[in-house]
């Protein structure tokens, strides 16, 4: 059994995700001197709900704004997180109930929201 206060490391790939999904490079950790550039840490607590939320990174409602065609980021489609969450094997249900998962992925939409919609000049 894993224990939930240790941080673990997604892989090269969960850090492209959350730039894919508009977070900027200054706002995810900083490596240490003993990692690899590309490494961020996430507590096995938090991994469920951060797995989540990059699994929905095609299922973002966008509408263009303005002339520009700039975008604007609505929300998630939470249909589709729903069959993500419907997915996971029993054992993860359990022990972390769609109900906290879904509260975290709100959260963090709205913070994700907020910095993909800044106005860019």
């Amino acid at each position: 059994m894993t224990d939930p206060t240790r941080p673990t490391r997604p892989d090269h790939q969960a850090r492209q995700d959350a730039e894919a999904l508009g977070v900027p490079s200054e706002n995810l950790p900083e490596p240490t001197d003993d990692e690899e550039s590309d490494v961020f840490e996430v507590w096995d607590i938090n991994m469920p709900s951060v797995v989540l939320f990059l699994g929905c990174e095609t299922q973002w409602r966008v509408v263009a704004r303005g002339m520009q065609g700039l975008l604007y980021w609505i929300g998630i489609d939470y249909t589709a997180a729903d069959v993500l969450l419907r997915a996971r094997p029993k054992r993860e249900k359990k022990r972390y109930p769609d109900g906290r998962l879904l509260n975290d992925l709100r959260d963090m939409e709205i913070a994700a929201r907020e910095i993909m919609n800044e106005v860019r000049e």
